[in-house]
């Protein structure tokens, strides 16, 4: 007997209220039903915004299988060596059921501004699926009430332009002059109910999606239309599209990237050495000789190098330089395993709402980890610095009216602020336990210096190699919303990663201390990834498995 199709069809009351298994496979009923009074649209919108966060920011499981995959982390998971499943396909799908409910029954309500905010992030949800995995269930899903079990998947292709559409609609509701009985406001983690951020986010996401595919078609006439009304789009740090985590209270909201800080062990999510030798100034081919003023917000060094306070490892170390300790993508080495829990660099302050690198090389956990940093880093859907570098990026390939380059500058400034504005007004350091005071890094010497040098360095490459910087600064600012580094990378090769074979010829890696460590892969670089095994399992209109190096999402060229 076939199976019925249920496996996207989790209750409301199941992700709001918690109800029981049985609702769960009750799989004769439409158990999504957006009719009931008793379900409050308030909790459906709150639910699913957090969700969609969960399981996409860096500390997420599909957030670090990207990092590795565009090479900002390493770790011994499933990604190192391109591994990485379906992860969060579920999940993802869940948020969007809630947002339906939101669609449906919101306008029988007058509540058309819930409805306007649920069609904006379902857009987006949808699009970070086709881009992660190509195609994927759209136009039949969740529509298990006009007995449609076992949705088909739509080419990416076919549903890029309704995404557009369900943009506008949104737009267009929250523009809806009607009396709204009730209006999001704190049940809003996002803009606490500020329509006018909305409509800029909703614009600026368009923005990303012409640019997403500006390879396989003719955007030009969109993107310099959205760019002639910047005050529609992101403007200023304030109207980035972010969500905020909190820090530890009655209830643990921190960020998803803060639980390295509370695991008993560490390991599987740890800053990558191509990454830190790229912001040390040591990667020969791009910035060169540039040293990062990040690097201290980036990266929280738990010890000191030798012959300094606390040197010490527990166990032998793969790749040390001083006192950042990690291990290398793709390693055959015999100190890849090992506990390290107290040795290993963190990610820091800015990645993940933890330490500033004050040099002290403190052990998180002699530090308390409850105490070590606040957690409270907002996940970043598309911030101001992002849409300068989508400007910047569109003006260099002649698809809109500008200077790349004073873009590209305002990008870099805008880098520097976003870095302040996350520490100052969400994570606050000084509030930690083990608290601290971190130093602004817009206004630093060294901040002007590097900036300077990036500048000149954009100023004497052609125009490849001037496409390289604007992508590699995006990379490196981007760090916590790593689904957009993986989109960039394949769009556009850059920035250039780390290529163990048979990806690319690298063997070995030399550390800084001269330990030479073998690296190889199991696979080429997916170009998608793999489509979710129970969904497979489950949905008969699913598609065979592919092979995920070698299928590649419709914008790529």
């Amino acid at each position: 007997m076939k199976r019925k199709y249920f496996i996207h069809y989790i209750t409301l009351a199941l992700l709001v209220t918690g109800a029981g298994c049985k609702k769960f496979l009750d799989v004769n009923k439409n158990v999504n039903n957006p009719t009931p009074a008793s379900v409050n649209l308030s909790l459906v919108l709150s639910g699913a915004e957090r969700n969609i966060c969960n399981n996409i920011a860096l500390g997420s499981t599909l957030g670090n299988n990207m990092s590795l995959y565009v090479h900002q982390l390493t770790g011994r998971i499933g990604a190192d060596r391109y591994g990485a499943g379906a992860a969060s396909w579920n999940e993802l799908y869940s948020a969007i059921s809630n947002l339906n409910v939101i669609i449906k029954r919101a306008p029988s309500e007058d509540r058309f501004i819930y409805a306007g905010i649920a069609k904006i992030l379902k857009a987006y949800t949808v699009s970070l699926l086709v881009d992660m995995y190509g195609d994927v269930p759209f136009s039949e899903y969740d529509r298990f009430d006009e007995g449609i079990r076992q949705p088909k998947f739509d080419k990416g292709s076919e549903i890029y332009p309704q995404l557009f559409k369900l943009i506008d609609e949104g737009i267009a509701d929250i523009n809806n002059p009607a009396f709204n009985p009730s209006k999001p406001g704190t049940d809003d983690y996002i803009y606490k109910g500020n329509t006018a951020n909305w409509i800029k986010a909703a614009n600026t996401i368009k923005l990303k999606l012409y640019t997403q595919t500006r390879l396989v078609q003719d955007v030009k006439q969109q993107v310099t239309a959205l760019l002639a009304a910047p005050a529609s789009l992101i403007n200023s740090q304030s109207e980035s599209f972010m969500m905020p985590y909190g820090p530890i209270g009655n209830t643990d909201d921190r960020h998803p990237a803060y639980g390295d800080y509370t695991a008993t062990q560490r390991g599987g999510q740890l800053f990558s050495p191509w990454l830190y030798e790229i912001m040390k100034g040591r990667n020969p081919n791009i910035l060169t000789g540039l040293a990062d003023p990040r690097v201290p917000y980036y990266v929280y060094n738990q010890k000191s190098a030798p012959g300094g306070a606390n040197p010490t490892p527990e166990n032998c170390t793969e790749f040390r330089d001083g006192g950042f300790v990690s291990i290398l993508f793709g390693s055959n080495g015999p100190c890849r395993d090992g506990s390290n829990s107290q040795t290993y660099s963190l990610m820091g302050i800015y990645p993940a709402g933890g330490r500033f690198n004050d040099s002290a090389a403190k052990s998180v956990n002699s530090l308390g980890t409850q105490n070590a940093g606040t957690g409270a880093r907002p996940h970043e859907f598309i911030t101001y610095a992002d849409r300068l570098y989508l400007e910047a990026e569109l003006i260099h390939a002649g698809l809109a009216p500008g200077d790349a380059r004073d873009v590209f500058s305002k990008a870099l400034d805008a880098t520097f602020a976003h870095v302040d504005n996350v520490i100052v007004n969400f994570i606050k350091p000084g509030s930690a336990g083990a608290a601290q005071n971190v130093p602004l890094i817009a206004t630093l010497p060294a901040t002007k210096t590097y900036k300077d040098g990036v500048l000149a360095a954009y100023d004497a490459g052609d125009n490849a190699k001037k496409l390289e910087y604007i992508m590699t600064e995006k990379w490196i600012n981007r760090i916590e919303n790593p689904i957009d580094n993986y989109t960039d990378y394949r769009r556009t090769k850059y920035p250039v990663l780390f290529a163990p074979a048979p990806e690319g010829i690298v063997t070995s890696v030399t550390g800084p201390d001269g330990k030479v460590t073998a690296v190889s892969n199991d696979r080429k670089y997916p170009w998608s990834l793999p489509f979710s095994t129970v969904e497979i399992g489950l949905n008969a209109n699913a598609p065979p498995q592919k092979v995920a190096e070698n299928f590649k999402v419709f914008w790529q060229p």
